[in-house]
């Protein structure tokens, strides 16, 4: 994979290192089914949940209803953490992508418990450091990327996180439609949808079953730097 992808700006936060052994004894296991709402944005922030299971999409609501993607959130990741200090409310809302289990703790009890642990106070900065890049690297593709090299730069942090050489090909592992490529990097489905025709057509991306293959990433990698 190139190694400018290999880096802590993707918006798909997997494989976390955190353990959160030590808070486990105070939350409540909860099942989520895919497309479950976690919270709304806005809601009061009245508890935190640590991801066990499954995968937690976060977004952005506009006030005309248009969604932005901000983090795809998985296993030993953290939900409603901005509630943690002076904002009473969440800043963002949260979906499932898939079945979930999450852990729900009060957000007093885990405040509580950081303040006299400081292993655990420094997971979460750490956690809140790696959301700040990410929201760091959409500032700058939306304002210097147009739709088309932002929908190419999100193939290859997919196919980082998610891909698997196949015959000399990445798979990229997980499904996704268009209108779920269109939330994360804010543009209409259309475009998205013509894009991917487009990459198709010169054979950089293919599809297989629902499944996309990167067939050259360095040609994929061009598109980022100067548009198809």
């Amino acid at each position: 994979m190139i190694s400018f992808f290999d880096d802590k700006t993707s918006p798909w936060m997997e494989n976390l290192p955190y353990s959160w052994q030590e808070i486990t004894a105070f939350g409540q296991t909860i099942l989520f089914h895919k497309h479950e709402i976690v919270f709304h944005q806005d809601q009061a922030a009245s508890y935190v949940f640590i991801v066990l299971s499954g995968r937690i999409r976060l977004f952005l609501t506009s006030p005309s209803g248009d969604e932005k993607a901000i983090a795809i959130v998985g296993q030993n990741g953290l939900l409603g953490e901005c509630g943690l200090f002076d904002h009473p409310t969440y800043n963002n809302g949260a979906i499932t992508a898939s079945k979930a289990h999450l852990l729900k703790i009060p957000a007093e009890r885990f405040k509580k418990v950081c303040s006299s642990n400081l292993s655990l106070a420094h997971q979460v900065l750490r956690f809140l450091d790696g959301k700040n890049r990410i929201l760091a690297s959409h500032t700058m593709q939306l304002s210097f990327y147009s739709a088309t090299q932002r929908i190419c730069f999100t193939l290859l942090q997919l196919g980082s996180t998610y891909g698997k050489v196949v015959d000399g090909r990445r798979m990229i592992t997980v499904r996704f439609t268009h209108q779920e490529l269109a939330n994360v990097v804010g543009t209409s489905r259309v475009t998205v949808a013509n894009t991917m025709k487009e990459l198709e057509r010169q054979n950089i991306l293919s599809k297989e079953g629902g499944i996309y293959f990167i067939e050259k990433e360095k040609e994929l990698y061009a598109s980022v730097l100067d548009g198809i």
